[in-house]
């Protein structure tokens, strides 16, 4: 997936990659019928896949829906690309700035205070 796509029946805008891991990448994407700015995760779909990562990570969000720091689920399913591949999705309120946003804010050093903070949350 690329900046400038668009996703799930061009409902959303890709607007930039903000990260990504072992199971995925995290985009910022536009709603675009509000312009609201959102958070999608996207993980390859694998054929015959038994555990879908964001399935079970959805099931959790919702568990812990209306607790603090939880985000609002706006999709969950599966995209299919114009060029045939598959992926699963998942698409969140963004509940801030990126942790790489705040360290290049912050001269790519954080101090100790902000490393707690962090580490808190995370927690």
């Amino acid at each position: 997936m690329e900046e400038g796509q668009e996703i799930l029946d061009k409902r959303y805008k890709i607007v930039k990659k903000l990260g990504g891991g072992a199971f995925g990448e995290i985009y910022k994407v536009e709603k675009k019928k509000t312009g609201d700015f959102l958070a999608a995760k996207v993980e390859k779909a694998v054929k015959n896949q038994k555990h879908i990562m964001l399935f079970w990570e959805s099931k959790l969000i919702h568990k812990l829906r209306g607790k603090t720091a939880v985000p609002n689920l706006h999709f969950v399913g599966d995209e299919k690309t114009e060029d045939g591949k598959m992926y699963h999705v998942m698409v969140m309120d963004m509940l801030g700035k990126s942790l790489e946003d705040l360290f290049q804010e912050c001269r790519r050093k954080f101090d100790l205070k902000t490393v707690l903070h962090v580490a808190v949350q995370m927690i």
